[in-house]
Order: C-alpha cells, then structure tokens, then sequence
C-alpha cells in the first residue's frame, strides 16, 4: 500500500490554517517553506524533482505541491466559530473538511478566478442532510454579509463547486469569505456545523501564465498554481480526481496544507486532513 510520508517536525514561522475548530454556527453570520522555482528553461512543462508527471507515483514529501503565497494581505473583520465534528457527523471515521488556507492575521487563500471553485469534504452519512454554500464580502462596516448562497444536497466525498457564472463576477483585493454549512437539524440552527474560510482574487503573474501555456494535464496544472500560492485554482484541478497521478497529487496539495499547521491546539485540525489524505490516497 502506498504510504505518504509526512515530516512531523513542522516549521515555526508565521502559523496556516486550513480547518476549523468544533463548534457551532453562531446566530449571525508562513510557514516560509521553498519550493522548486517556476522558472523553467525550455518550454516543456517541467515537474518537481520528486515527482512523476506520467502514470506513476508522485511523492508527497512537503512543499512540493503547495507553497503559501508570500504577498498576502491582512484579514480584517470579526472571525466566525465553527465545527467539523460533532452532531449529526459525530460517527463518522472522516471529518468534514473545507479545504483551504488560514490564518488568524493573514489572508493566504487566493485564487486567480472571478468565478472561483471550492473543495470540501464531506463524510459518509446515512442521512442527505442539506447542505448551504455562501460566499461573503465586507459591508461599510467591515462585517461580512452574504452576497452569494445556495442549497446543495448531501454528497459524500470530494465536493467542487464554482460560483455560477450568472453571478457578478468576484473584485480583486477584496477580503471574501465563504461557509459550507451541514444543517444537522433545520428547526435548531444552533446545531449545524460551519467552516468559512478567507480568500481574494489576485492577477495572474507572466510567470505563471508562462507555466500554465506548456502545462497539458491536471496534475501538471495544479503543480503550477500550488507552487505559485494559488490555492483555490490548485486543488480544483484535481479536486475530482480519477487516475492515479491526480489523485495522489490530491493528495500531496492536501499534506502540504496539513503540514504548514503550526498554531498552538491546531493538532486535531491536522489530524482530520491527514485522515482524510490517508483515506483517499490509491493504493499504488
């Protein structure tokens, strides 16, 4: 069986998170790691050195896949509590997961995309609880308040969902958020889990772009925006995944973003996203 090999002594600089701690949903609503360079010098996409950009096994040692952008802004508003174990999941071997970087200071999610798309998971479960999808923005206020939700069924697993193009197209530079809500039980709203994370829509760099244009499959694709700090754009390409490569590539997207957890009482946060690697990873 293919066994993912994580380095347990984390570094010690500015702290990423990427989960939530439990709790419930209120009433309203870097670790500086060097990574490969993007610069290649030919035109054919290159991949890490560790990796294997065909149907093999890529390695998931840390900083190969996600590196935390280094340009990022300071978070603003109030910090909404929420769960990922607990209630009506409380028997699940999985957490639910929201799937991206935070920070308590910093806002390190960032996507390319005016129309992003967004990974959770989501556990087994006998019961198609519903499932609510929100993105937020500040108002005059600097509070965050809904500009985007929808209803989405129970669907157990991997979940990608991109905002509708229909929808006004997200601004650059500003601090969004967005909440994926299991509402455990509608008439008691006090009982549903909720994770929100913080994200912004950031220029592409020629660098980047440079990549991109040689880049012919998902794995080769996320590699690009994952060593670039482009989280959102990362994890969407293999988000889904169905070979081997993509999947383990899934995979080390994901250890990267458990790996750069260094805040104090955060080990149940890495554990769940390591639980969740070690459940989907393929066997070789």
């Amino acid at each position: 069986m293919f066994v993912i090999k994580f380095i347990s002594a984390l570094v010690t600089a500015a702290p990423v998170l990427l989960l939530l701690a439990s709790g419930s949903l209120p009433s309203s609503a870097q670790a500086d790691q060097t990574a490969p360079p993007l610069e290649r010098e030919s035109e054919a996409f290159t991949p890490p050195a560790d990796s294997d950009s065909g149907d093999g096994i890529i390695s998931t040692s840390t900083g190969t896949f996600f590196t935390p952008p280094r340009d990022s802004r300071r978070l603003s508003g109030p910090v909404t509590p929420g769960g990922s174990r607990g209630g009506c999941l409380s028997a699940a071997d999985t957490a639910f997961a929201a799937f991206g970087p935070k920070d308590a200071e910093l806002i390190l999610g960032q996507t390319v995309s005016s129309h992003p798309e967004f990974v959770w998971y989501l556990p087994e479960s006998e019961t198609p609880y519903t499932v609510l999808f929100r993105i937020l923005e500040p108002n005059d206020a600097n509070r965050p308040i809904p500009i985007f939700e929808t209803e989405l069924g129970y669907t157990p697993g991997f979940v990608k969902y991109q905002l509708p193009q229909t929808e006004k197209a997200l601004s650059p530079g500003v601090n969004y958020r967005w909440q994926v809500i299991i509402e455990c039980n509608p008439a008691h709203p006090s009982r549903a889990l909720l994770q929100e994370l913080t994200f912004e829509v950031v220029p592409t760099t020629p660098t980047l772009t440079q990549v991109l244009s040689t880049a012919t499959t998902d794995t080769e694709r996320a590699l690009a925006y994952g060593r670039a700090g482009i989280w959102y754009n990362a994890i969407a390409q293999v988000a889904q995944a169905t070979t081997v490569t993509d999947q383990q590539t899934r995979s080390g997207l994901l250890s990267d973003l458990a790996e750069n957890i260094t805040a104090p009482n955060t080990e149940e946060l890495q554990q769940n996203i390591l639980t969740i690697v070690e459940a989907t990873t393929p066997t070789p």
